[in-house]
């Protein structure tokens, strides 16, 4: 049973994962750098996997432009970048880090399945090089989305799986009790 959920929760996933693009996400100078901050995949829901992203850009909020204006796909290297996420919802928090995305330099992110609908706040921390960082985001300001529920998007509703799921280990266990009777 707990097996069919999960199934079906990862399908759920992957389904949202490509057909929802990344659409709302504020953005922050620090020093010589534009850190744009949101949701991995948004609108974001409950129950659902996600995560913060941010992106490091350099200048003002021109991704990569050396100060003449020609592109510097490399103006992170040799620059050690350490960030945390402080993610508050309600009286809890948790402290996740942010990991470089692969293959894309200035992207950073970090796993969370946040599960419940409603804001979270996100303190970013830590350093860009020597650049010390300390901005905070919050959904409620609209900048990036908060937290829907997830009924919004699931189909067919979980708790109709259940009563099926329910009802065939009902009958299994009726066909095996007829077989056992058979039996002696």
């Amino acid at each position: 049973m707990k097996r069919l959920f999960r199934l079906g929760l990862l399908v759920l996933v992957m389904s949202v994962l490509m057909i929802v693009p990344a659409s709302a996400h504020g953005g922050r100078e620090v020093g010589e750098y534009t850190i744009v901050f949101g949701w991995q995949v948004e609108p974001a829901y409950a129950g659902v996997f996600n995560g913060p992203e941010i992106f490091i850009e350099k200048g003002h909020g021109e991704e990569g432009h050396s100060e003449d204006g020609h592109g510097d796909e490399n103006f992170l290297d040799g620059v050690e970048v350490n960030l945390t996420a402080e993610v508050t919802f309600g009286p809890e928090t948790i402290t996740v880090v942010l990991e470089p995305a692969w293959g894309e330099v200035g992207h950073y992110v970090a796993d969370l399945v946040p599960t419940l609908p409603g804001d979270y706040v996100f303190r970013i921390t830590g350093n860009i090089g020597d650049q010390a960082v300390d901005l905070t985001f919050d959904s409620a300001d609209g900048e990036f989305s908060s937290v829907l529920p997830s009924a919004d998007i699931l189909f067919p509703i979980a708790s109709s799986l259940e009563s099926r799921i329910a009802a065939l280990e009902n009958r299994i266990a009726e066909l095996e009790a007829a077989l056992a009777a058979l039996s002696e």
